[in-house]
């Protein structure tokens, strides 16, 4: 089956606008203007992408303020990272057409925005620390508010979730969990990670939010974050029962010694199950040379 994605793909925006806003997850840059970006504290590192991307070009001033803007058509989104002061901020930077001028003002303030200790760019060591929940009702609002068909991309992934391929070779066990790769697919720029949880305990088990990274061979120490843009399946587990969930992030480049990293929490108490799965399990052409 023959699936399109509408709209144009941007990953994570921004939840409030850029003014006032209480979390930041996206930058937004257009056309023929230039975004702020305003941080409460002197900017130590400002990268975009493995810091050689020419898509975007960006000038610091006072130390504190930055402005940026896209040097070619149609720049492609990438990762931004901005560490000021104590904080580290991981951000998404994504192009529009069209945006209005307040869209393209942001205010970084400690107390005010989310960060991230470490941070996931290309080329950037991480050990991301989400502090949201990052359930699917966040994830469905964030889809849509991105102008990407959450009918669509949630059809796909529920398609996806019932294929109950995979069996037990790449799996882990935690806190009473059996958590197992199933299978994994790339379309329109998203990749679709399938994955299959057992819960031998008798209670149920609340997953609080789940980070993929993805691990490169070309260096072992970083860990690439991959924001998960959608989830498919059940919040809560029932004790003694199986069920699969898909979840989708942007397509990266996968090489065959690569590895996928799921950390799954218990929102009751907070363990981590942890699935590494090796890179040459994905489809072939999901893995480049």
């Amino acid at each position: 089956m023959k699936y399109v994605l509408t709209g144009v793909f941007c990953f994570l925006l921004s939840w409030c606008n850029a003014l006032g806003q209480s979390q930041t997850d996206s930058i937004i840059t257009t056309k023929g203007a230039v975004t702020l970006i305003t941080c409460g504290s002197a900017i130590t590192t400002f990268q975009i992408g493995d810091g050689k991307n020419s898509d975007y070009d960006y000038r610091i001033v006072d130390g504190n303020v930055v402005f940026i803007r896209p040097t070619v058509a149609n720049p492609k989104p990438t990762n931004l990272v901005i560490r000021e002061g104590n904080n580290i901020h991981y951000l998404i930077l994504a192009f529009r057409d069209k945006a209005e001028l307040s869209r393209l003002k942001y205010n970084l303030s400690a107390s005010n925005n989310k960060t991230v200790a470490g941070n996931s760019g290309a080329g950037s060591n991480t050990t991301s620390q989400q502090t949201e929940d990052n359930s699917a009702e966040d994830n469905d609002a964030a889809l849509a508010a991105s102008g990407i068909d959450t009918v669509t991309v949630g059809n796909i992934a529920e398609d996806f979730r019932k294929q109950r391929k995979g069996g037990h070779q790449y799996e882990t066990t935690a806190d009473g969990i059996t958590l197992s790769f199933s299978q994994a697919m790339s379309l329109n720029n998203l990749a679709y990670f399938s994955f299959h949880i057992r819960n031998r305990s008798g209670k149920a088990y609340e997953i609080r939010k789940v980070t993929l990274m993805h691990k490169t061979k070309a260096d072992t120490a970083a860990l690439f974050t991959m924001p998960v843009l959608y989830r498919k399946g059940v919040a809560s587990v029932a004790g003694k029962a199986d069920e699969n969930i898909v979840f989708v992030a942007a397509a990266r480049d996968f090489k065959k010694d690569d590895e996928i990293i799921l950390v799954m929490y218990n929102k009751a108490t907070e363990n981590q199950v942890v699935l590494y799965t090796p890179a040459g399990a994905l489809p072939k052409y999901m893995i480049s040379k």
